[in-house]
């Protein structure tokens, strides 16, 4: 057994190394805490920073694809270097890289940490991505110009127009401007409407607009006028059986019965004096342009089927019907078409124009301009034409990453 004397010599032993043991204990503690602590407060800026890093390059990116004139590399470089102050004090460099109408930006920088430096972590890398894309605005393929009637677009039931890729424009301010009835859908990029007035009778139509900025008419006095008007061909009559037409101009009408196939030669056809009285057959013509020198019409009866194209270069280039200019206001009634696909520009700015029971415009390129417009129980669907008129709406930009 110890003496007292050698057990208080072995017991001060003890506390000595147990001092020593708490001591290191303690410092591994304080490095793990100061470690945790760190770790907290530097992430917290690398979460800052990356925020406002990501944030300006998203904007970047939308600048870019929504720079119309400018040159959207530059426009996205100038969009982010302006956030610069916000986004650090130190330079971050992006990247823009432009593919058709998409713009890609990348950023990085290296944050110094201040206190994960402890442990041997002296900086940490932050680098962000993003991409976003334009939408272009619609082209308008059908724009009703008068400005002050009441009622300027009548959709009555049955009227089913798809024009997913273009717009409608109403200019009239008048109350109300529109009426769309039960039973109709009007299912265009956008239906664009001047007034703030409408009345709405149910039916679809999604993306409509009131109080819209709508185009001006763009080719208001810009036709071309026929070199002669003089006439060639006078009061005709077709009576069935098969009927080719050659261009030159046709006065005092023409009466087509019976329901012939009629062929048109490519060239412009001028209708002045008379109408076209048209019961039924079917139309083709390739290349081809009806100008109405007066107030004189075609008029489309008892289910009469027509495929006519437009000229695709000369001086008729894509106007597949137009009038003269300057002409008093008048009607034009399609009744009863059917499968009548028209291809290239129908400007006809005096006309108030109706499409009737089963009137079906399967046209995949279309640009329409009348005065007013009705549609009854007609079926369209509808792309703009080679000649198009560009919309007042401007584009949209957005995010894909």
């Amino acid at each position: 057994m110890q003496s007292p004397s050698a057990s208080r010599k072995t017991a001060m032993r003890f506390v000595s190394n147990e001092d020593g043991t708490v001591a290191v204990i303690l410092a591994v503690t304080l490095i793990g805490m100061l470690g945790v602590v760190g770790l907290a407060v530097d992430y917290s800026r690398f979460y800052s920073l990356k925020t406002k890093m990501q944030a300006a390059l998203d904007s970047a990116v939308l600048a870019g694809a929504s720079a119309v004139s400018a040159d959207p590399i530059t426009r996205a470089t100038d969009s982010f270097n302006s956030n610069q102050a916000i986004v650090s004090a130190a330079t971050v460099t992006p990247v823009f890289t432009k593919t058709g109408n998409r713009i890609d930006g990348q950023a990085s920088t290296n944050l110094k940490t201040s206190f994960l430096k402890i442990i041997g972590i002296s900086e940490a890398k932050i680098q962000v991505s993003a991409a976003a894309r334009n939408r272009p605005a619609a082209q308008v393929c059908v724009l009703i110009l008068d400005q002050f009637a009441p009622q300027a677009f009548l959709v009555n039931s049955g009227a089913n127009v798809t024009a997913s890729s273009c717009q409608i424009d109403v200019k009239s301010t008048a109350n109300p401007a529109a009426i769309f009835n039960s039973g109709s859908n009007i299912s265009a990029a956008k239906t664009c409407i001047e007034s703030t007035s409408i009345i709405d009778n149910g039916g679809t139509h999604p993306n409509l607009e009131t109080n819209c900025r709508t185009v001006s008419d763009p080719f208001r006095n810009t036709l071309p006028s026929p070199v002669s008007t003089a006439c060639a061909h006078n009061n005709l009559n077709f009576n069935g059986g098969n009927v080719t037409l050659n261009p030159g101009v046709y006065c005092s009408g023409i009466n087509f019965n019976a329901a012939p196939n009629v062929s048109f030669s490519p060239g412009l056809y001028v209708i002045k004096g008379g109408d076209w009285n048209v019961n039924g057959g079917n139309w083709t013509g390739n290349g081809v342009t009806f100008y109405f020198e007066d107030s004189s019409r075609i008029q489309f009866n008892s289910a009469v089927a027509a495929t006519l194209t437009a000229p695709v270069s000369g001086t008729y280039q894509d106007i597949i019907m137009y009038e003269a200019n300057g002409l008093l206001q008048s009607p034009l009634v399609f009744d009863d078409s059917r499968n009548f696909e028209m291809r290239g520009l129908v400007y006809l700015p005096s006309r108030d124009v109706t499409f009737n029971s089963g009137s079906q415009a399967r046209s995949k390129q279309l640009t329409l301009v009348v005065n007013t417009l009705i549609l009854n129980q007609t079926v369209w669907n509808l792309e703009a034409a080679a000649k198009t008129i560009s919309s007042s709406s401007t584009g949209s930009s957005f995010l894909l990453k």
